[in-house]
C-alpha cells in the first residue's frame, strides 16, 4: 500500500498558522482552556479511592 499524502510536523515545532491559529496568542489561548482546572474539581480538596 502506498501512502498518499506523508506530513511530519510535530506539534511542538509547528507555527501557529501551520496548526490552524490566527496568532500565536489565539493558540494560547485555546491551549490554557484545555490545561484549565475544570470547575467542579476547583472545590474538591480530598481524592477518595476505593
Amino acid at each position: 500500500m502506498e501512502l498518499i499524502n506523508t506530513n511530519d510536523v510535530s506539534l511542538g515545532l509547528a507555527p501557529y498558522d501551520i496548526l490552524g491559529f490566527k496568532s500565536e496568542e489565539e493558540l494560547n489561548l485555546e491551549i490554557s482552556k484545555l490545561i484549565r482546572t475544570r470547575t467542579e474539581f476547583d472545590n474538591k480538596t480530598k481524592v477518595i479511592s476505593k
